[in-house]
């Protein structure tokens, strides 16, 4: 994509996806190209925010939420 520092001051939340998205965004100015990319950051839980009470209680993606001794295949 390929803006300039106007079009970037007017439709930021457009552009801003566009780098989140993985897009290479120029932005001419006079004094040179500026390049905007995201760097998202590396090893996010699945988990979300319950990804310290996860790890707290050393669980991980395949556990259950109840204890094998609390199944019944009767019911």
């Amino acid at each position: 994509m390929q803006t300039n520092v106007s079009e970037l001051l007017r439709n930021f939340p457009k552009i801003r996806r566009a780098a989140l998205a993985g897009e290479r965004v120029v932005i001419r100015t006079r004094d040179g190209n500026l390049i905007l990319t995201a760097e998202k950051p590396a090893g996010r839980s699945l988990f979300g925010s319950l990804a310290s009470t996860v790890d707290s209680k050393h669980l991980n993606e395949t556990d259950s939420g109840a204890a094998e001794t609390d199944w019944n295949p009767s019911l």
